[in-house]
Protein backbone atom coordinates (compact mmCIF):
# COMPACT_ATOMS: atom_id res chain seq x y z
CA UNK A 1 0.00 0.00 0.00
CA UNK A 2 1.02 3.42 -0.65
CA UNK A 3 0.35 7.04 1.05
CA UNK A 4 -3.18 8.49 -1.17
CA UNK A 5 -4.27 5.20 -1.16
CA UNK A 6 -9.29 4.92 -1.46
CA UNK A 7 -10.37 3.56 0.97
CA UNK A 8 -12.55 2.11 -1.55
CA UNK A 9 -9.59 -0.10 -2.54
CA UNK A 10 -8.64 -1.47 0.68
CA UNK A 11 -12.14 -2.32 2.35
CA UNK A 12 -12.93 -5.84 2.50
CA UNK A 13 -9.32 -6.86 1.31
CA UNK A 14 -8.44 -10.30 3.05
CA UNK A 15 -5.03 -10.99 5.03
CA UNK A 16 -3.32 -13.85 6.27
CA UNK A 17 -1.77 -12.84 10.03
CA UNK A 18 1.71 -15.07 9.50
CA UNK A 19 3.32 -13.82 12.87
CA UNK A 20 2.32 -12.88 16.41
CA UNK A 21 -0.40 -13.52 18.50
CA UNK A 22 -3.27 -14.60 16.14
CA UNK A 23 -1.22 -16.11 13.44
CA UNK A 24 -2.51 -18.55 10.80
CA UNK A 25 -6.29 -16.58 11.21
CA UNK A 26 -7.80 -14.54 8.27
CA UNK A 27 -8.95 -10.64 9.27
CA UNK A 28 -10.77 -8.62 7.22
CA UNK A 29 -10.33 -4.60 6.61
CA UNK A 30 -13.45 -3.43 7.77
CA UNK A 31 -12.88 0.92 7.80
CA UNK A 32 -10.26 3.07 8.03
CA UNK A 33 -9.98 4.12 12.19
CA UNK A 34 -9.25 7.29 11.11
CA UNK A 35 -9.50 9.31 8.08
CA UNK A 36 -6.79 12.21 8.69
CA UNK A 37 -4.05 9.92 9.91
CA UNK A 38 -1.02 9.47 8.59
CA UNK A 39 0.31 6.80 8.01
CA UNK A 40 -3.25 5.79 7.59
CA UNK A 41 -4.71 2.94 10.23
CA UNK A 42 -7.33 0.36 9.36
CA UNK A 43 -9.90 -1.58 11.37
CA UNK A 44 -9.72 -5.85 10.71
CA UNK A 45 -11.78 -8.05 11.71
CA UNK A 46 -11.07 -11.72 12.10
CA UNK A 47 -13.00 -13.80 9.90
CA UNK A 48 -15.43 -16.61 12.18
CA UNK A 49 -14.59 -14.53 15.36
CA UNK A 50 -16.41 -10.93 14.64
CA UNK A 51 -15.75 -9.39 17.95
CA UNK A 52 -12.02 -10.19 17.65
CA UNK A 53 -10.99 -6.57 16.41
CA UNK A 54 -7.53 -4.85 15.44
CA UNK A 55 -6.11 -1.54 14.60
CA UNK A 56 -3.04 -1.65 12.43
CA UNK A 57 -1.17 1.04 10.39
CA UNK A 58 -1.38 1.14 6.89
CA UNK A 59 2.88 0.61 6.83
CA UNK A 60 2.13 -2.43 9.02
CA UNK A 61 -0.19 -4.12 7.00
CA UNK A 62 1.90 -3.79 4.25
CA UNK A 63 4.70 -5.79 6.15
CA UNK A 64 4.58 -9.29 4.23
CA UNK A 65 6.44 -11.17 7.27
CA UNK A 66 3.36 -9.81 9.28
CA UNK A 67 0.42 -9.63 6.71
CA UNK A 68 -0.24 -12.01 3.53
CA UNK A 69 -3.01 -10.43 1.42
CA UNK A 70 -5.05 -13.17 0.15
CA UNK A 71 -7.00 -12.95 -3.16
Amino acid sequence: MTDGVRASEVINTRYKKLSGMHAGHSFVVVAPYGEIETPMRWMLHMEGAEEEKFVVAENELADRKIWQPLG
